[in-house]
């Protein structure tokens, strides 16, 4: 037996668990919780009002090993491109891979096989409001009320954060899914930034995942609090196809946009006793690049290892903070200062570095001599401004 909501319902429903939001925090959650017997009694409800019918996001990211969504992996790379207007750079990775999975085949992957388990029930509604009483979490839609002994939340309690009371930038971006009549890509190596697009006082870079010799996501992205217009972003992507790619003639088969948050808020700070954060919601998002889907599966599995053992659930964001919010703090005000800091430290870092001892770094995975090690390879002087600037903040 499958659970649904029905907007005619008026009275309120009450469940172990409610999840809010049915994105990459949610769903590898709930996957895990259906996957694990230790959830069968218990009740769990889904409150989103997508109903994730659309491909509306594509997720990279790298692993070292099988991941837990390894079955749905769309593509994969061995080898990553760099450009700078000072480097050119192509290397191997190993031992990690660069992995692509689509957002209609994640959730058509988790989705059904979470409604296979009558315990979980998924509701399409608006989410109004987020209260508590003594007892348990109150969680009020447009059409009812549900209460819950515990709500994860997958979005932040507060607003948008003022960048001028924390350090905080938008990375949004702009893909084109592309078709081309004849063979222009190279389908074993991705291109993981390109910065040889006028900067425009922003951190600005181009990616290019080819799935085929005929298909690529081409995608923009930016990190700054100023948002474009739609033909801004279509015109970055239009130029740099024609302009860098040599592409005369192609179809746009899909298109995609989002707006990620990249900040070292607190957002943990908000946790209850019967309101616990997840996803862009519990600070998962790496502040410094905005990477998040990989974070997101190590969080999923150390909440419900502190959920069957009765650890205190803030034990479960683990390596995901620590002295790396220090390092994001830094990054991301030598960023805010100087636009052109962006290219700069990612050309210096690749420069220096290779891709497997930064993802190491990012994956927070380093021991403190790597971290210095990290540290001195990008220019000195914007970091030591930015040292000086956030410490003791």
């Amino acid at each position: 037996m499958i659970l649904s909501c029905s907007i005619e319902m008026k009275s309120d429903m009450h469940f172990d668990y409610i999840i809010l939001g049915s994105g990459a925090a949610g769903l590898s959650l709930a996957h895990r919780m259906a996957s694990d017997r230790y959830f069968d009694n218990k009740s769990i409800a889904i409150i989103d009002q997508d109903k994730k019918s659309r491909n509306d996001r594509t997720w990279c990211f790298w692993e070292s090993n099988e991941g837990y969504f390894d079955s749905i992996v769309k593509k994969r790379w061995e080898e990553i491109q760099f450009y700078s207007k000072t480097l050119d750079k192509r290397q191997k990775i190993d031992p990690y891979q660069y992995k692509m999975i689509s957002g209609l085949d994640f959730y058509n992957h988790t989705i059904p096989f979470i409604k296979q388990h009558a315990n979980f029930t998924f509701i399409h509604d608006e989410i109004i409001s987020v209260t508590e009483s003594p007892q348990n979490a109150i969680v009020k839609t447009s059409s009812n009320n549900y209460t819950a002994n515990l709500v994860l939340k997958s979005y932040p309690s507060v607003e948008k954060l003022n960048p001028k009371e924390h350090i905080y930038v938008d990375q949004h971006f702009k893909g084109f899914f592309i078709e081309t009549n004849k063979p222009v890509f190279e389908p074993s190596c991705a291109t993981f930034m390109d910065f040889r697009i006028d900067q425009k006082d922003d951190a600005r870079f181009l990616y290019v995942l080819p799935e085929s010799e005929t298909k690529a996501l081409v995608e923009v992205a930016l990190f700054s609090n100023s948002l474009l217009s739609k033909e801004d972003y279509n015109l970055i992507l239009t130029d740099y196809i024609k302009d860098f790619l040599k592409i005369e003639e192609y179809s746009i088969l899909e298109e995609e946009f989002g707006i990620i948050p990249m900040t070292t808020y607190a957002f943990k700070k908000h946790n209850t006793k019967h309101v616990f954060h997840i996803g862009t919601g519990g600070g998962i998002v790496k502040a410094s690049s905005g990477f998040a889907f990989t974070r997101i599966q190590r969080h999923s599995t150390q909440l419900i290892n502190c959920m069957k053992n009765g650890s205190p659930l803030a034990n479960s964001y683990d390596g995901l903070h620590g002295r790396h919010t220090f390092y994001d703090k830094i990054m991301l005000h030598a960023m805010l200062e100087n636009g052109t800091a962006g290219e700069d430290i990612f050309t210096d870092l690749f420069a220096k570095k290779t891709a497997a001892q930064i993802f190491k770094f990012l994956d927070h995975d380093t021991s403190f001599v790597e971290d210095i090690g990290i540290f001195k390879a990008p220019p000195m002087l914007p970091f030591t401004k930015s040292f000086f600037s956030v410490f003791g903040k």
